[in-house]
């Protein structure tokens, strides 16, 4: 045979064992409907409860009052009372500012109104008079008597020929100056009269302001920043200290529209913080918005918090989860913790039904130790696995 033959024959016979191989069953392949099983693990019935229905919000607790306290005067501040986490009443001094020029005004406005009282021969602190009731008035009042009465005389004395008519001219411009002089002294008195009551709030205006060099605390609270020390010049809307009451606290928190008839003020609230995870602060309801907001379609809710134990536990500013009580139940489901897998905060189920595995998310509405109350995803009669649940998955079967 030649070498053309033989190569060939080898390429025929090679190509003839590939197709063979090509065209071979494959070793093994998997059923299609063969799916994952497991063996029945340990499992539990949910109990069906009812538990009192509640909105469940998150919201900012809030300081009841809040206040950057700021001086009625200016001037330069001379001592500072308080320091940051200091407590306060209502009233007490914060911050004195220097008092010295308002001190030289009260006294100059004390002396004007010493000078007023002269004028009119007032006592100190007697009650301003009548104009009528005035010396000089009186004075002035019976010379104007007498010179009528002179007149009067005049003209009888005159009509008799007794009398000159200079004689009755002198009687007659007597009685005028006489009355116009009582005029002007009555005059003058009123004046005098409305002198006395500026100077009188002339004084109080400096007594005012020589008060007012005290800054006082408006009410009662903690200082929670000072913004000043002695020395500095502040204005009259500096903000010295910035005072904050926290007994009680506020949480502002927005409702859904679907639930406007469920809420209504006095009603109950529950508030949470992560800081004290096992406690619960009771609250009530304060305020409900009069109106839906356009935007969010939610309405705005306050609560009140009580805040009143010695370490004030409650902090303006934190985060805090507030429970509204609707005033009626709704069904849930209460299962062992030992049956709920929790996993990047998302928990789970896994039902058993049907000899199959049913994988669920649900809503954990409260956990209590080693019960876990569901409100959503497991119904009472349920039958949930409680073992071995990292290795469930869901449409996995059960074996036997």
């Amino acid at each position: 045979m030649t070498r053309a033959k033989r190569t060939f024959l080898t390429v025929s016979f090679s190509a003839l064992a590939l197709l063979g191989c090509n065209h071979a069953p494959p070793a093994s392949v998997a059923p299609a409907d063969d799916v994952p099983t497991i063996a029945s693990p340990p499992t539990v019935t949910a109990v069906g409860i009812q538990v009192p229905a509640a909105l469940d919000l998150t919201g900012t607790l809030l300081a009841d009052e809040e206040s950057h306290v700021a001086p009625l005067v200016a001037g330069r501040v001379d001592e500072v009372y308080v320091e940051r986490g200091s407590t306060v009443a209502e009233g007490d001094p914060i911050v004195r500012l220097r008092n010295t020029d308002f001190r030289l005004q009260m006294s100059a406005a004390r002396a004007g109104l010493d000078s007023a009282r002269a004028r009119l021969g007032m006592e100190p602190g007697g009650a301003p008079p009548r104009p009528e009731d005035v010396a000089e008035v009186q004075s002035a009042r019976a010379q104007m008597e007498l010179r009528d009465s002179e007149l009067t005389r005049a003209q009888g004395l005159r009509t008799q020929g007794v009398f000159t008519q200079s004689q009755l001219d002198e009687a007659a411009a007597a009685a005028a100056s006489a009355r116009s002089a009582y005029a002007t002294a009555l005059q003058n008195t009123r004046a005098s009269i409305a002198g006395l009551a500026s100077a009188q709030s002339t004084l109080t205006q400096a007594s005012t302001a020589l008060g007012d060099s005290i800054v006082r605390a408006p009410f009662a609270g903690e200082v929670a920043a000072r913004n000043v020390s002695p020395g500095e010049y502040v204005s009259a809307q500096s903000q010295l200290i910035t005072l904050v009451r926290t007994d009680p606290l506020r949480i502002e928190v927005q409702i859904p529209q679907e639930h406007l008839f469920d809420v209504h003020e006095d009603q109950a609230v529950e508030v949470r913080v992560d800081a004290a995870p096992d406690q619960v602060f009771h609250g009530t309801i304060r305020y409900v918005s009069a109106a839906v907001e356009a935007g969010s379609r939610g309405m705005i809710v306050e609560a009140v918090i009580p805040n009143s134990d010695a370490e004030h536990r409650l902090r303006p500013g934190m985060l805090a989860r507030a429970r509204i009580l609707l005033g009626h139940d709704q069904p849930m489901a209460s299962v062992p913790l030992a049956a709920v897998l929790t996993q990047a905060g998302v928990s789970r189920v896994f039902i058993i039904r049907d000899g199959h595995i049913e994988e669920r998310v649900v809503s954990v509405h409260e956990t209590d130790g080693d019960t876990v109350t569901i409100a959503d995803g497991v119904a009472a009669g349920d039958v949930l696995a409680t073992g071995n649940l990292e290795q469930l998955a869901d449409g996995m079967r059960i074996q036997g």
